[in-house]
């Protein structure tokens, strides 16, 4: 029969994995601007940030596990709001990629969305969402306590830096807000990844006594 240690085993692999997530997804999307062309995603830059949603949204589901026991029905918005927010940033990645796979501009593009006007609003309001889910998080971390204070302020500044970032185009001020994120949720995952291992060996202790 399984201990009850190994039975607590799987749910720390996945605790692990979530942490995992909120340390790599950050790391992906703020290498992005590094291959921005003249201000603008391109092939190898819109596909970063486009993957980089991958890990970090599942990462932040692991937030949002702990987040919807104090705040059930706030955790529950917010996790819609997330969803919405990557389906933006996906969006913006991939129409850099294939702006730059048939070599159109970036103008080009913009003008072929006012031929489309239902995506083109759909585009633009998602598009801004993931930021903002970001700063949310870092509001409901202060008042529930989930993080430290001072990670929560740097993913509220990260959060209105990062858009500012990618409307004006210049690199410094995107590599500098994203490197706030990047500290901010690297601390993140490391306690997270704490945690799962304290409690996986509280379990093992409290099966052997």
């Amino acid at each position: 029969m399984p201990s009850v240690a190994a039975h607590y085993h799987f749910p720390m692999a996945i605790q692990r994995l979530h942490a995992l997530g909120l340390a790599l997804g950050p790391v992906l999307f703020a290498l992005s601007p590094i291959f921005w062309t003249d201000g603008h995603y391109g092939i190898a830059g819109g596909i970063l940030i486009a993957v980089s949603m991958v890990p970090w949204v599942y990462g932040l589901i692991g937030e949002y596990e702990r987040l919807r026991r104090p705040l059930p029905v706030v955790a529950g918005l917010w996790l819609l709001l997330l969803l919405v927010g990557m389906f933006g940033s996906i969006a913006f990645g991939l129409q850099g990629f294939f702006e730059g796979v048939f070599g159109v501009t970036h103008r080009a593009a913009l003008n072929a969305f006012e031929d489309y006007p239902p995506i083109s609003v759909v585009l633009l309001v998602a598009g801004p969402i993931f930021p903002l889910a970001i700063g949310v998080l870092g509001i409901l971390y202060w008042f529930t306590d989930s993080a430290p204070r001072w990670a929560s302020i740097l993913l509220c500044i990260a959060a209105v830096a990062f858009p500012l970032a990618r409307v004006v185009r210049l690199e410094w001020v995107a590599i500098v807000a994203d490197v706030i994120m990047v500290v901010a949720f690297w601390y993140l995952a490391w306690i997270r990844w704490r945690r799962a291992g304290r409690m996986f060996d509280e379990i093992r202790v409290a099966s052997h006594e």
